[in-house]
């Protein structure tokens, strides 16, 4: 059987809060119903998310300001080189880059993200592994990938908050506009909405 990419590319819009609320009722733990909220709430890569901390979250009703999280794939050019075959190639070196951002306090999936910060013992917001957070998302359906939250996060501003590009670059601390339209679908139920008169 042939094993395929899995890409934000399927994902054709946001998917809606009932099901983002039924995967949090599949999970055991308050842990790990913290983290598909994290995942999706914060719109954060698998590594971005496990680099959070408590102190990176304040509580200022109606928001939860994430500050500082880091902002991974991040990298600058410092020279360049030839490969084997004569093509030009860049030599980058990793950048570091953070984001700030808001979150609604009344978007469904705040109030398990706000119980696992409070609740917190440890400065860290989860201690798994990558592959411990690919496994935890998995079981509570085989058919997301972690990267899928980030898509339907995109998705979920553009068709509820109406965010256009620009903004996404901004919530999302993107580098082009380019890939703002490569991830957020709105899909034929948010084209509908703008045609309510």
């Amino acid at each position: 059987m042939e094993k395929t990419k899995r890409s934000v590319e399927i994902v054709e819009s946001f998917c809606g809060w009932d099901y983002l609320l039924e995967l949090i009722e599949k999970c055991e733990h308050r842990r790990d119903k913290g983290l598909i909220s994290a995942l999706f709430e914060t719109g954060g890569r698998v590594s971005e998310v496990l680099q959070l901390k408590k102190a990176n979250f304040v509580i200022q009703e109606p928001y939860i300001i994430v500050k500082a999280m880091p902002v991974l794939k991040r990298y600058e050019k410092i020279g360049e080189r030839f490969d084997d075959g004569g093509k030009k190639r860049w030599i980058t070196r990793r950048k570091k880059g953070y984001r700030t951002f808001p979150i609604h306090t009344k978007e469904p999936l705040c109030s398990e993200l706000i119980d696992h910060v409070i609740g917190l013992e440890s400065e860290h917001l989860f201690r798994v592994s990558r592959v411990q957070v690919y496994r935890i998302v998995t079981e509570i359906d085989k058919n997301i990938f972690p990267h899928w939250f980030r898509a339907q996060r995109a998705s979920q501003l553009a068709v509820e908050y109406g965010f256009d590009m620009h903004d996404l670059v901004d919530f999302f601390n993107w580098k082009s506009l380019g890939t703002a339209v490569h991830y957020s679908r709105m899909g034929w139920k948010g084209l509908a909405t703008k045609m309510v008169r």
